[in-house]
């Protein structure tokens, strides 16, 4: 290094170039510079390198002559491959579209009735029913009636208050039970129900009962009510109560084989979603005809 240069450090080129003016009170044409070190971010912006340049006046350098100084330093400029243009392709004549043919619906075959329940499968019934009572600590007498496809099992009735408690869930539960047993041991697809004394009638007045005084209180002041969860067949109690009832809805809401009933106004209750596109009435079903989808469904 001739004597009198100077070395500048700084992030970038140009401003090393700005420190050295302001340093030796000169404009850049004034100076000398010579680039050492452009300077780096390193890898992933770890071990920068500064930029390193060395200047001098140029009226006090006598080592450098006029061809060999350094002129103005810039950034070096990137060069940029200008997109080819590539020929336009030629367009594939397209094929009139054919309208498309209507889907021929498949017509489902009948279904076929279902089998009645031989004599075999409704004892099997019964005693695994007898057996599972006196396994709880309950045993009582088990009487069997066949009616089609169903097996009603009716149970004596002095434990009627323990088994039918928690507003005949614990029954509900025995009974779902008794399928999974049966289901088994039997071929054979068969509907069951579980009854002690005249609990289910009592409890079909009770939930229709219910399901009248929830729709006034809803008519009175707007609020949905609620009926905790019910089974499928309770649930269709409540909602054929009500399918007449054109000032209020009811729906079922929740998973698993319970599920809570709300009782509502009509625009009530439900999530908001897209506006559907076309005129007001178009697509909309009569409310009963909803009620009685909710019904079936949970059958």
């Amino acid at each position: 290094m001739s004597s009198g240069k100077q070395d500048f450090y700084a992030k970038e080129v140009t401003e090393a170039i700005k420190m050295a003016c302001d340093t030796l009170g000169a404009a850049q044409e004034d100076l000398n510079i010579e680039v050492v070190e452009t300077g780096s971010n390193g890898i992933f912006g770890l071990i920068k390198k500064k930029a390193h340049i060395r200047a001098v006046l140029a009226a006090d350098d006598q080592t450098v002559s006029h061809d060999e100084q350094v002129e103005d330093v810039v950034e070096p400029e990137v060069l940029v491959d200008e997109p080819v243009k590539e020929a336009p392709k030629k367009k594939k004549k397209e094929k009139a579209k054919e309208p498309a043919k209507p889907a021929k619906k498949k017509s489902s075959p009948p279904s076929k009735p279902a089998e009645p329940v031989t004599e075999e499968s409704a004892e099997l019934v019964r005693h695994e029913l007898s057996e599972v009572l006196t396994l709880m600590g309950f045993a009582s007498d088990v009487t069997v009636e066949v009616d089609g496809a169903t097996v009603k099992c009716q149970v004596s009735e002095e434990h009627e208050e323990a088994l039918t408690g928690q507003d005949g869930k614990i029954i509900d539960s025995l009974q779902y039970l008794l399928r999974k047993f049966v289901a088994r041991k039997v071929e054979e697809k068969i509907r069951l129900s579980i009854d002690i004394g005249q609990f289910r009638e009592k409890r079909k007045i009770e939930l229709m009962e219910r399901a009248k005084e929830l729709a006034a209180l809803v008519k009175e002041d707007g609020k949905t009510q609620a009926i905790p969860p019910l089974n499928p067949s309770e649930r269709r109690i409540v909602h054929v109560a009500l399918q007449d009832d054109k000032d209020i809805r009811s729906r079922s809401v929740g998973g698993g084989l319970f599920k809570k009933i709300l009782i509502y106004k009509p625009g009530k209750g439900k999530k908001p979603g897209p506006a559907k596109r076309g005129g007001r009435g178009k697509g909309k079903k009569n409310d009963s005809k909803k009620v009685q989808d909710k019904s079936s469904a949970d059958e």
